[in-house]
């Protein structure tokens, strides 16, 4: 179906009269806010002044513009016109927002330094000048005084924009008003921006909580960032300072430092569960010799009170409560007692320690002392009263088994299963003769053998003791007999002993038994077995 020409001509001649109609409004609209940004302008030639409309430049003088070229491309121009004004009036953002109902307010600097922003709202324009003192409006710096100044500024803006420490400032007000690379793209690793998105200024805040500092004295805290492609967090060490009227920080990077701590946290707390379990009392004082660590054997095996050991006493201090509870041997005079404690101070350090305190209340304590890394020394205390009385009850023992041994008329020695002598009676030295103190830990079965050898008649029982000695008999018991001298018989006895011990007993033979002993020699017999 075809349409007429007359009406799709009606249709476009209405089109082009709307178009017309809507561009000569926009023209009426925008002609007096051009005219009045021209006339405003016009005004402050020679000055150093800003036109906004809202948040948008729409002129500035050259001069203006000269101070605005150092700003940062990804923030708005207001954002720069702040930052640039920030260090002499750090609250101007909220002092600007009562213009538009007062229409026109000089503001002061907060450095006491001459000059002011006289700023004028006229129909929806802001203008802002920057007025120099009276006295000197025409003052300037000399050309090469300003590119020093230009200089420093960009190595000191290249410094902190390639830092790979996060590094940002906050106005008096708290707004973010300067951050460096590092910030802003760890901020969009964090707040991750739409594929059309354009990037926001100031970028989203990654440390809301970062604090405020009040003073001159900086504050350090430790944050932590949850990502959502990491398995475990990142920490950051946030450091704060005031310069100011603003307030700058730097994070850095403390994962590594974080997961350490907590390694070590969690092996001294393994160790802490270790050294509970043992019965040692263990003491380990820093360098400074403060008791930093203690388990709670010390506190069985000293009685001291865990709240004295838990207010970190010195290592005298703890002494002196030792000697005060009598948990230490009683020194004859204080004095001679502390250079004894220094003594034992300076052994520990060298790790050569190693006492046996007897307690008046009749406990022994073995107490040894051990150097530690970085100058700290570690005490171990062990009660070993039942070990000393084990000890001292097997010594008796052996003192009457000796005394037994000694009664006896009966030469008898006592051979270990390799051949060394390890016992032998007074008869016995009184009949072969040695050294009673010593014979035990020179002599031996071999050497033994040639002195008998040497004073009696030669015998078959001498091989015969030699096999039994160094190969072994088995569980047997037998006897001989050998001859001193025409005078003199002997009656030997050989007998195996636990752990393949040896017992051989010499007897001398009265005229009445030599008849009995002539019957049983070269007798052998199998004895019980031995028990042990």
């Amino acid at each position: 179906m075809q349409q007429d020409p007359i009406v799709i001509v009606g249709a476009l001649l209405v089109g082009c009269v709307a178009a017309v109609i809507l561009i000569g409004l926009w023209i009426l609209q925008t002609r007096p806010t051009s005219i009045l940004a021209r006339s405003l302008m016009q005004e402050a030639e020679g000055s150093v002044t800003f036109l906004f409309d809202d948040e948008r430049l729409i002129d500035a003088t050259p001069r203006a513009y000269a101070l605005l070229k150092s700003g940062q491309n990804e923030r708005s121009d207001w954002e720069n016109f702040l930052g640039l004004l920030s260090a002499r009036f750090p609250h101007l953002r909220s002092q600007l927002g009562d213009l538009a109902q007062l229409g026109h307010k000089k503001i002061a600097p907060e450095d006491d330094q001459p000059g002011w922003i006289d700023a004028e709202f006229w129909h929806g324009l802001a203008r802002l000048t920057l007025v120099q003192d009276k006295d000197r409006p025409d003052q300037t710096i000399d050309p090469l005084t300003a590119d020093a100044i230009e200089h420093e500024l960009e190595t000191l803006r290249g410094i902190g924009e390639d830092s790979p420490q996060l590094i940002w400032k906050r106005d008096a007000e708290g707004v973010l008003v300067w951050a460096n690379r590092a910030y802003i793209e760890l901020s969009e690793t964090i707040f991750p921006l739409a594929e059309d998105e354009i990037r926001p200024w100031p970028p989203q805040e990654i440390f809301k909580d970062a604090p405020k500092p009040a003073g001159s004295a900086p504050v350090i805290e430790m944050h932590r960032i949850d990502f959502s492609d990491h398995s475990s967090p990142t920490y950051f060490e946030v450091s704060s300072q005031r310069r100011g009227t603003e307030s700058i920080h730097f994070a850095v990077d403390a994962t590594a430092v974080v997961t350490a701590q907590d390694a070590q946290r969690n092996f001294v707390q393994t160790l802490t569960k270790t050294f509970a379990q043992l019965s040692v009392g263990l003491a380990i004082f820093n360098a400074e010799r403060r008791l930093v660590l203690f388990n709670p054997a010390l506190v069985d095996l000293t009685e001291l009170p865990p709240d004295f050991l838990i207010g970190r006493p010195t290592l005298f201090a703890f002494l002196d409560r030792l000697r005060d509870g009598q948990m230490m041997p009683e020194p004859k005079n204080y004095a001679s007692w502390r250079d004894n404690m220094l003594e034992l101070e300076t052994a520990a350090e060298q790790g050569s320690y190693h006492e046996s305190w007897l307690l008046p209340n009749g406990q022994t304590f073995r107490v040894s002392g051990k150097p530690h890394p970085d100058g700290a020394i570690a005490f171990l205390i062990e009660d070993i009263s039942d070990e000393i009385s084990l000890t001292r009850k097997f010594r008796s023992q052996i003192n009457v088994s000796s005394a037994v041994l000694d009664n006896l008329t009966s030469a008898v020695a006592v051979f270990s299963s390799s051949g060394a002598m390890i016992m032998a009676n007074a008869a016995y030295h009184a009949l072969w003769g040695g050294d009673e103190e010593g014979i035990l830990a020179s002599r031996d079965f071999d050497e033994e053998l040639k002195i008998w050898q040497g004073v009696a008649s030669p015998s078959p029982l001498w091989v015969k003791l030699n096999e039994a000695v160094l190969r072994g008999s088995g569980n047997m018991v037998w006897d001989d007999t050998v001859r001193l001298s025409a005078d003199v018989e002997l009656a030997c006895q050989y007998a195996t002993l636990p752990d393949g011990h040896h017992q051989i007993t010499f007897t001398q033979i009265a005229p009445s038994e030599k008849q009995s002993v002539d019957a049983s020699a070269f007798h052998q017999r199998p004895t019980r077995k031995m028990s042990g």
